[in-house]
């Protein structure tokens, strides 16, 4: 074992630092000669474990800040279906085939978005070892939650369910295009839902329900206000696991980014002993948000 001596005594304070940190103060010498080179090396071990608790932050908060940009696709999708709508000036075949195009790319992410939560939460325990079957359990409840009460209170996720199952087997969502000088409008038909639709009893009396014709755009902003919604409800489930699990680790790194002026570039790393800030414009924003609502949770 080392022991750290200062002028001649063995130094408890200076052994024990270097025991926890595992780290070879002043370059690895033991002796330390006078106070003053004793309180360089206490500082050096300050700095040391600083950069390791930055560090064990950021590695925690990256899978978190991965998930924040699991929406995005849903988003652009929503928006270049609404681009595609607006710009239209004419209800040709070609006008057709582009929006019905924008609007399965639509669907596509819907279920992407949905298939990949499913996914990681089903398989959450090999990312993060500290979740146990029944932390996994309670995941699952909040996903199922979240995307039932989404069904349940808006008929617009309803009529997506229903359609997106449609446009996988190749029928076309997109029956009229009006074009007019209040606003272009892509409409379904009802009753060539009905005719197609392969579900059972409960999920055809929400299409009777309907209009004969189902305006689609509704469907895309109702749908995509109810994924976001989903979407931040997971992220919370995250947060707040993080926050009770590592709450001294997330304190330290908020109080840290926010005395420096960091709290949109928290990317740090250690280069001869200094830390230095690393501009990643991707993830800025995502950060930001994500440090945003860590410290409202934490009041810091």
């Amino acid at each position: 074992m080392v022991f750290y001596v200062v002028n001649g005594k063995r130094d408890t304070i200076m052994t024990k630092l270097y025991c926890v940190t595992g780290y070879k103060l002043h370059k690895g010498d033991p002796i330390i000669k006078g106070h003053q080179a004793r309180e360089m090396v206490v500082q050096e071990a300050k700095d040391y474990l600083n950069a390791e608790l930055l560090k064990s932050a950021i590695n925690l908060l990256s899978p978190i800040v991965d998930n924040i940009y699991r929406i995005n696709p849903v988003k652009d999708s929503a928006e270049e279906y609404r681009t595609t709508v607006s710009s239209l000036n004419s209800d040709n075949l070609e006008a057709h085939l582009t929006v019905d195009r924008r609007f399965r790319s639509y669907t596509l992410e819907f279920d992407m978005f949905l298939d990949y939560w499913e996914a990681y939460i089903a398989h959450h325990k090999r990312i993060d070892h500290s979740f146990d079957d029944e932390l996994i359990a309670q995941y699952k409840t909040v996903f199922r939650i979240l995307t039932s009460e989404a069904y349940d209170s808006h008929v617009e996720y309803q009529l997506l369910d229903l359609i997106r199952n449609q446009t996988a087997h190749v029928q076309s969502p997109v029956n009229r295009i009006y074009v007019g000088t209040n606003g272009n409008e892509i409409y379904s038909d009802r009753d060539v839902l009905l005719a197609n639709c392969k579900s059972g009893e409960n999920k055809k009396r929400i299409l009777k329900a309907q209009e004969k014709e189902i305006s689609l755009s509704p469907i895309v902003d109702v749908t995509e206000k109810c994924l976001c919604d989903i979407h931040a409800g997971l992220i919370d489930y995250q947060i707040d696991n993080l926050v009770i699990k590592e709450a001294k680790t997330i304190e330290y790194f908020l109080k840290y980014t926010i005395s420096k002026g960091m709290l949109c570039q928290p990317w740090l790393l250690m280069e001869d002993g200094n830390l230095q800030t690393m501009y990643h414009i991707r993830d800025m924003k995502a950060y930001a948000y994500l440090m945003e609502r860590i410290s409202k949770k934490m009041n810091v």
